[in-house]
């Protein structure tokens, strides 16, 4: 990571459509999964542990390319055309972050590969905190000056997760994205400490190839879902003297879904003035 972690008249229908979807959290309708429901697992955990795994190389780990399926992810850039961090797309105009990549408020524009977008707003997690070294509510949004061309991202629930269920991470790093292979990345569960952060972890690997506010993405059915946005990792040194990710962590999407959904209800009814 190149930074550790940031018509005003809306139909009566609407309103209650959204209300309805912060009241039910991750269950929405329309992302509703068609193959039969997950089996109830307990996804509350107090320690980690890895997979051992003697295939290191960086570049066996990520692929990248013009085909990749994640077009919804996109970089984020300051006035000098810096790389700050990523992000997805989860509504048209609307960019999922990490709250550290915007938190200093230099982001002025997200670039998809061949669309770049101005920023027009940015917003963090009303609970967002990065003191003392330990980042908590890790999350905002960029709303953006025009709709993107891509299809948003569809936002999942960690719930409907089997420990050890492959993931998929995505993000940018060195000016290139890049996503890891099947089977890098495995969910692993939450720490009684950090219920809105969920825990993945790396098969031994040396470099992280990611960037903060990039998506974790996993497969319900036929479809793949964003269920993390990418905030911070650990770590630690091996008997060769190298730096190991041993654990990383992402913001669950599903657990700040309310907030989101306000904050774009909000952002709409301003926008309508």
């Amino acid at each position: 990571m190149p930074r550790l972690i940031n018509n005003y008249v809306l139909g009566t229908t609407k309103y209650l459509s959204v209300l309805l979807l912060c009241l039910l959290g991750c269950v929405k309708t329309s992302d509703l999964v068609s193959s039969p429901a997950l089996p109830e697992t307990n996804n509350t955990v107090t320690s980690v542990d890895t997979i051992d795994d003697p295939m290191s190389e960086w570049f066996n780990r990520v692929t990248q390319g013009d085909d990749e399926p994640y077009k919804s992810v996109c970089s984020l850039h300051d006035s000098d055309g810096n790389l700050i961090g990523s992000g997805t797309l989860i509504r048209p105009n609307v960019v999922l972050t990490a709250g550290h990549c915007i938190d200093d408020d230099s982001i002025v524009s997200v670039d998809f590969g061949d669309e770049k977008i101005a920023v027009r707003k940015m917003v963090l997690h009303p609970h967002y905190s990065s003191a003392l070294g330990r980042v908590t509510n890790d999350i905002g949004l960029i709303f953006l000056e025009c709709d993107s061309k891509y299809q948003p991202a569809k936002m999942g629930c960690t719930e409907w997760m089997e420990r050890h269920q492959p993931i998929t991470t995505v993000g940018f790093s060195f000016g290139y994205k890049k996503y890891s292979k099947f089977g890098v990345f495995r969910y692993f569960g939450t720490v009684i400490e950090q219920p809105k952060v969920m825990k993945f972890i790396p098969r031994p690997v040396s470099v992280w190839f990611g960037d903060s506010g990039g998506g974790v993405f996993t497969e319900f059915g036929d479809s793949e879902y964003l269920v993390g946005v990418i905030s911070t990792f650990t770590i630690l040194e091996n008997y060769k003297g190298y730096g190991e990710v041993t654990e990383c962590s992402a913001v669950i999407v599903a657990k700040h879904l309310d907030w989101i959904e306000m904050e774009i209800l909000n952002e709409e009814m301003e926008q309508s003035y």
